[in-house]
């Protein structure tokens, strides 16, 4: 008997629960719903609610929805429904579309676009509805635009580093209306896998013609100017316009191309962030026949103006 009252009150207690559940989500613009009356079928209806938070409905007409929980709907429909039909006592309301409570995806994703909740979910989830990141996705620098009161503010978040260490649960809060932007790989490459992250050095190695050529201690979203200035700038001998950076892919690294010399002049092409152990490499200008020898040649001709001075005061004279 004792068994059977404990779990009488279990099933209560949980029936409570999700009922409370329910009457906490609040009704909103977009939103579809079903509307049912089991005493008269006829009048049941899918609506949705208009952007003024209204529904309209056979008999009563238009009456707000929005901000209004499942159980407030149901109440103000049945108070308003019995006036006119004295035969209604009851309604249930369904919402089948959660339209109003949405986030964006856009980039480097495979399925973009408006995504809808009955709650915003984390920032993982979100992207594994948008299908997850494409290969060329860089989850290192993925911005948060956010929306409502906060329209406009951007937030750079390292979710590469967050999986990889383990650190997933103190990603940002997403709210309603924000947008969630993947940037493509800044090297146009496949970035590492989230398990390479984790082992990869905190570094990345400039070379070639700098003042400090070798590791400088990577930052975050730092790019190959920054990385440059790092390394006590570049000398004069630098060849800026075949700026070379190799950017680890697995085993093996990929080579890309950089024309700093017009990066620095027009700001164009895009800003290149270098990732962990990346390598930059600033090749030597090359000298021309001329410029590369000229030292060579003026010595000579110095030694042989020197030695037909020494042979002119050393010659006896014509008279001796």
């Amino acid at each position: 008997m004792n068994r059977m009252i404990l779990l009488a009150s279990m099933a209560l207690l949980l029936c409570s629960a999700t009922a409370a559940t329910a009457e906490e989500y609040r009704i909103g613009p977009e939103d579809m719903l079903q509307i049912r009356f089991w005493q008269d079928p006829t009048l049941n209806a899918s609506v949705r609610v208009r952007q003024d938070g209204k529904v309209s409905l056979d008999i009563v007409g238009e009456m707000v929805a929005a901000g209004k929980t499942i159980q407030d709907l149901q109440t103000d429909i049945v108070r308003r429904m019995s006036r006119l039909n004295n035969r209604i006592s009851q309604c249930v309301v369904q919402v089948t579309e959660y339209n109003y409570q949405h986030v964006f995806v856009y980039g480097q994703v495979n399925n973009p676009g408006k995504k809808t909740f009955e709650e915003i979910p984390d920032l993982l989830t979100i992207l594994n509805e948008a299908g997850w990141v494409t290969e060329l996705g860089d989850l290192s620098r993925v911005n948060i635009i956010r929306g409502g009161d906060k329209a406009g503010q951007v937030e750079v978040v390292d979710v590469a580093a967050a999986i990889a260490d383990g650190s997933v649960d103190n990603l940002p809060k997403l709210n309603r209306r924000d947008a969630i932007d993947v940037p493509r790989s800044p090297v146009g490459i496949a970035p590492p896998d989230i398990g390479q992250l984790a082992t990869r050095r905190n570094v990345i190695y400039v070379l070639g013609a700098v003042h400090t050529p070798g590791p400088v201690r990577y930052q975050e979203n730092l790019d190959v100017m920054e990385a440059l200035a790092l390394a006590g700038g570049h000398t004069d001998m630098a060849d800026l316009k075949h700026t070379k950076l190799i950017s680890k892919d697995g085993y093996y690294g990929q080579t890309m191309l950089i024309d700093l010399e017009k990066y620095a002049l027009t700001g164009t092409p895009a800003r290149h962030t270098v990732r962990k152990e990346d390598v930059c490499v600033v090749p030597f200008r090359k000298q021309s026949f001329m410029s590369r020898n000229l030292g060579t040649f003026v010595t000579i001709l110095g030694a042989a103006t020197s030695a037909l001075l020494l042979y002119e005061n050393l010659k006896p004279a014509d008279n001796e």
